[in-house]
């Protein structure tokens, strides 16, 4: 199976796993992933492509208009299509929403190319109330014809699809997985020292922003200065200083640990010194949690989780963690209690979590599930095209 992959996704290498673990499957596997020349990251600025380890994961490095915009990045390097035909993929993905741009090149390119590639794409789905402006539906429309299967990241997302007609399959499951870390003994062991961490230590890793539910967090804390704990914070966001504020409180002096700056490789070792992971989002009128990646990466690092029923939060965990009502601080304080006090509940739930992450979210199981998938929508027969 040889795979053209339209995205934004794949510059670093620690994202690029999924596709060698999918090469490895069999030596007729292959991806060509084609991405923009750089992308805007909010918190790390331009982030730059990185070539890929495996000789049957190529990068395909385009320059592309509105880098970092998402929907409206669109590859307009000439040397695109002169590339894949050579590739010959049999499946076009685009991971990309439906009425993005990538989305609409990649139709083109299915149509281009020698052989009659599969069209399929990856959505993370839309907001709750967002209603898209008329060419982006259009987009959309165009590209649920065109493809024969679909890949949603999330629940949210499977039922949209449903609602919006598409009828052919859709499989749920995650753009990337993870791996579990080298030796998280040792890492743990460092990090906590070199950060100063005691006691037992409860973490948040992303945005500082209201809808990530940080201040809930703090204010959950605030009833539990008498134990012993420490709080790292992992992220930057308009919510710095406000957390900050709140760790001045007498029953929370101290105890905050704030790192602002650190990329995907210093996050998986930060994760590793953590007694527990909190990520209590909630949901506002145009954002629910899409799923929860650093869930699934505290999971592999053998750290127990605890989070809201917001978004897709519930579906992660599952039985291997603590889930609570959005925005109640007193049943979150109390799930952050019990975790505190008990050490015999935090080991069974961080060997609850290795279990899951081996079961479902691994590189190498999210590779194998796609490649299953692939197969399947190879396999159906052929439908007219849209035009």
């Amino acid at each position: 199976m040889r795979v053209l992959v339209l995205s934004h996704t794949y510059l670093r290498r620690f994202n690029q796993r999924k596709w060698e673990a999918f090469a490895d499957l069999s030596p007729g596997h292959a991806a060509l992933l084609a991405v923009p020349n750089g992308w805007l990251d909010p918190h790390f600025g331009l982030v730059n492509p990185e070539p890929p380890a495996h000789s049957r994961v190529r990068l395909h490095v385009a320059r592309a208009l509105f880098r970092g915009h998402g929907t409206l990045t669109f590859h307009v390097d000439p040397r695109l299509l002169p590339a894949a035909r050579r590739f010959r993929p049999e499946v076009v993905l685009v991971e990309q929403e439906p009425h993005s741009l990538l989305a609409l090149q990649g139709r083109w390119l299915a149509r281009l190319l020698p052989g009659c590639p599969t069209f399929t794409f990856f959505t993370w789905g839309s907001p709750p109330n967002r209603r898209w402006t008329l060419p982006l539906r259009i987009l959309e429309r165009g590209a649920l014809r065109a493809a024969r299967a679909a890949f949603a990241g999330n629940q949210a997302a499977c039922e949209q699809l449903r609602a919006s007609g598409f009828g052919h399959p859709i499989h749920r499951m995650p753009q990337v997985g993870v791996d579990p870390p080298d030796r998280p003994d040792q890492t743990r062991r460092r990090v906590r020292r070199e950060l100063g961490l005691s006691g037992v230590v409860l973490g948040f890793a992303g945005r500082l922003i209201p809808e990530k539910g940080v201040l809930d967090l703090a204010e959950a804390l605030v009833g539990l200065g008498h134990l012993d704990w420490t709080f790292l914070a992992v992220g930057r966001g308009p919510l710095g200083d406000a957390l900050k504020m709140r760790f001045r409180h007498a029953a929370l002096s101290g105890r905050l640990r704030l790192v602002e700056d650190a990329d995907h490789y210093r996050v998986s070792a930060l994760l590793a010194a953590l007694d527990a992971l909190v990520l209590p989002s909630h949901a506002t009128a145009d954002w629910a949690e899409q799923f929860g990646h650093v869930l699934i990466e505290a999971m592999a690092a053998g750290c127990p989780v605890v989070g809201t029923d917001s978004g897709e939060i519930p579906h992660v965990i599952g039985n291997a963690g603590i889930v609570v009502p959005e925005r109640d601080v007193g049943r979150l304080r109390a799930a952050l209690q019990r975790l505190i006090e008990d050490s015999d509940l935090r080991e069974h739930l961080a060997a609850r979590g290795r279990v899951r992450v081996q079961r479902h979210f691994t590189h190498a199981v999210v590779a194998r599930r796609l490649a299953g998938c692939l197969k399947q929508v190879r396999t159906r027969p052929a439908k007219r095209r849209d035009p």
